[in-house]
């Protein structure tokens, strides 16, 4: 049963955003939440049960509205000692990430915009250039053509 957690673990993490697979590779977050149990006194066991939570919160497996609950329930504190230690959580760990990740939306729309700005300037000029293929050229009189059903200034005689 132990590998079919890990390998649960393994695949969530895969799908998960960089910005969140560095924060649960960093050791600086491992530091916070040690900095964390000592803030509010846990030992070893709970400590590492507070890891636990945080991380399957991290990678989707647990929902972040219910950590308060799971923290006082897992590790064994006050409801009041768990929603303080979400509130640390929530600005030492959890918004680092979500800044992060914000930082990478921004680059990579402005990336996108940037390319959908350069399409968009070359279909103008396509459509600007007159078209080979098209019966209608502009600056053709309706006489010299020999198809007509593209011209915009000329009606189908049928």
């Amino acid at each position: 049963m132990g590998n079919d957690i890990e390998k649960q673990i393994q695949e969530r993490f895969a799908q998960l955003p960089p910005a969140v697979q560095q924060a649960i590779t960093d050791t600086s977050v491992e530091e916070k939440l040690r900095g964390l149990s000592a803030k509010y006194k846990l030992h070893l066991d709970q400590w590492v049960l507070l890891e636990n939570e945080i991380m399957l919160t991290l990678l989707g497996l647990e929902e972040p509205k219910n950590m308060v609950k799971n923290i006082a329930t897992e590790v064994g504190v006050s409801d009041e000692v768990a929603q303080k230690l979400v509130n640390d959580i929530a600005q030492q760990i959890f918004k680092p990430i979500r800044e992060m990740m914000q930082g990478t939306l921004s680059r990579d729309a402005l990336t996108r915009s940037a390319v959908r700005t350069s399409d968009n300037e070359s279909s103008a000029q396509e459509k600007r250039a007159p078209s080979d293929t098209s019966a209608y050229q502009r600056g053709q009189s309706s006489s010299e053509r020999r198809d007509v059903q593209e011209d915009p200034y000329r009606e189908s005689i049928e």
